[in-house]
């Protein structure tokens, strides 16, 4: 009798084992789902077995590169801008090594060094115009730095500069610096023999014989050592951006 009913009982337990284990299984599946999300929004690159297999990977890797490009979007301005150098507080240090000025630094809500590695990639084909919008310190007078070729070479040559075609109600600071090589206070690139002009100027730059301009200076230092637009002319504000040309 003990075995007969056992046997009556066994496909009611097997079905609730089954019910069991489906529902374990969709929990599991559940909180592997809300982990790889968690991954995705946290920065981190998803792992195949944390989201549950090839199609889902390939979901999530797809909106992780459109929330990489929504970043990028907030570095654009009106009118097909991307904004790459912007002085706005002296919150952000600019007195740095070759690996930071090639990676870049600061927020695009603040200020920002882009990174040249970013700058060549985006402006390599050479059809790109540049526009520089300054505030002077003293007075507070604002001012228009706009040049129709603009472009940045590979870090082979040190991310030269090239650069010309100027208009604009500021005076012309950098078109003498074209076809300079970038320098930093780690790489000394700049057409002075006597000192390192990053190092002097307190900030890297295409820097021509350590004038002319020095928009990656120290915000709140004055004089040559400062931030400034021709020597002497100091800034409260800077903002670089590119755009491709009409």
């Amino acid at each position: 009798m003990a075995s007969e009913l056992n046997l009556r009982l066994l496909p009611k337990m097997s079905i609730k084992i089954w019910i069991l284990f489906m529902f374990g299984f969709a929990i599991y599946r559940r909180s592997s789902v809300q982990f790889c999300v968690r991954r995705y929004v946290d920065g981190q690159w998803i792992s195949k077995g944390d989201c549950g297999g090839p199609g889902r990977m390939s979901e999530m890797q797809k909106e992780l590169q459109r929330r990489i490009k929504d970043e990028k979007k907030k570095c654009t301005a009106s009118e097909g801008w991307t904004v790459f150098q912007r002085r706005i507080n002296g919150d952000v240090d600019f007195y740095r090594g070759w690996d930071d000025y090639k990676k870049g630094f600061g927020d695009c809500d603040g200020d920002l060094w882009l990174g040249l590695e970013e700058l060549h990639g985006m402006t390599k084909e050479g059809d790109m115009e540049m526009e520089i919008n300054m505030i002077t310190k003293d007075k507070g007078i604002h001012s228009l730095a706009k040049y129709s070729n603009f472009r940045i070479g590979p870090e082979t040559d040190k991310y030269r500069l090239h650069i010309c075609g100027f208009s604009g109600n500021a005076t012309d600071a950098l078109t003498s610096h074209d076809n300079r090589q970038f320098s930093t206070k780690d790489a000394d690139h700049d057409s002075s023999s006597s000192r390192n002009c990053a190092s002097y100027n307190e900030g890297g730059w295409w820097h021509h014989n350590c004038g002319f301009s020095n928009l990656n200076g120290n915000f709140n230092k004055t004089g040559e050592e400062g931030f400034w637009w021709r020597r002497y002319n100091l800034l409260r504000f800077s903002e670089m951006k590119f755009r491709k040309r009409a």
